[in-house]
């Protein structure tokens, strides 16, 4: 007999909790779909990219240009080199 009563509690009480955490998903989903949330989303992420592209650019200069300075000093030990043989 008294497992009616035990088993209609313990549905009373996950039915609530169900409840309370559907409601606290659903408010926290409403926030991040707001018009404001999703500007200000959309606006972090599109800085973020500039700032990646503007670092990779950046970083491809530096690379260029080191590499035509390691191989202006190749060129220019090679021509000291050969200038030095003809001697």
């Amino acid at each position: 007999m008294m497992r009616r009563p035990l088993w209609l509690a313990a549905g009373a009480a996950l039915g609530a909790g169900g409840t309370v955490w559907a409601r606290r998903r659903l408010e926290r989903l409403s926030r991040r779909v707001r018009p404001t949330a999703l500007a200000g989303g959309l606006a972090s992420r599109a800085d973020r990219t500039r700032r990646g592209a503007a670092d990779r650019v950046r970083d491809a200069l530096d690379t260029g240009r080191s590499e035509a300075r390691r191989r202006q000093d190749d060129l220019e030990r090679d021509l000291a080199a050969r200038r030095g043989a003809a001697r």
